[in-house]
């Protein structure tokens, strides 16, 4: 297990997982290689949930992710009030294909 988000980030682009993705508002964009993804083109291989505290705005989960495409990288998302429904949605949707 991870200690923290950090330790986790650095694990996992040590097994590959070396791509940074991010919440659109309809799928998961990789600005480095400029490509967006539909929910049906990405698996999330893993899930791991950091509470840093108190504040609701340390609240993080990172995810392991691998595209139809062969692409391996991390997607990091808050939770909780701070998180907007549409992206709230498109992770649930994502989270299905686990």
């Amino acid at each position: 297990m991870y200690k923290d988000l950090a330790d986790a980030t650095e694990s996992l682009k040590e097994e590959g997982y070396t791509h940074t993705f991010e919440l659109g508002e309809d799928s998961v964009i990789c600005k480095n290689l400029d490509k967006s993804y539909a929910p049906d083109e990405i698996k999330v291989r893993t899930s791991h949930k950091f509470d840093a505290g108190t504040d609701p705005g340390s609240e993080a989960t990172i995810h392991s992710i691998e595209t139809t495409d062969g692409e391996k990288g991390i997607l990091i998302t808050s939770y909780g009030m701070y998180i907007n429904k549409k992206k709230s949605a498109l992770i649930d949707r994502l989270l299905k294909t686990k």
